[in-house]
């Protein structure tokens, strides 16, 4: 009997944790289950700016860029030349958008 307890312990203990992780996999698919989980994402950001500021500060600009909304045109250009072509049912089938190039001043 002494070699059936170690086997049944480690057998429980590894039960135990695939209950435990399909249980946690569970919660995560319920509404709102994968709420918070983000709030701890650069927990160690502080010692990355210590030890390589270079890289932190690259790594800062990089979540700007990402962050950051697109390019408006400015105001003088022009608005793009547009060509829809429909259906016999009258039904838009495709848009083309063209702009329209300016003349250079050579």
């Amino acid at each position: 009997m002494s070699w059936l307890e170690p086997v049944l312990v480690i057998g429980g203990i590894l039960v135990a944790g695939f209950v435990a992780v399909w249980l946690f996999q569970r919660s995560l698919d319920q509404p709102g289950g994968r709420a918070g989980l983000g709030t701890g994402g650069n927990g160690l950001g502080l010692v990355e700016n210590m030890f390589s500021p270079g890289r932190g500060d690259a790594r800062e600009e990089l979540d700007r860029q990402k962050k950051a909304g697109a390019v408006l045109p400015s105001a003088d250009d022009e608005p793009p030349r547009t060509d829809a072509v429909f259906d016999d049912e009258g039904q838009l089938r495709s848009v083309t958008l063209r702009r329209v190039q300016r003349p250079t001043g050579d």
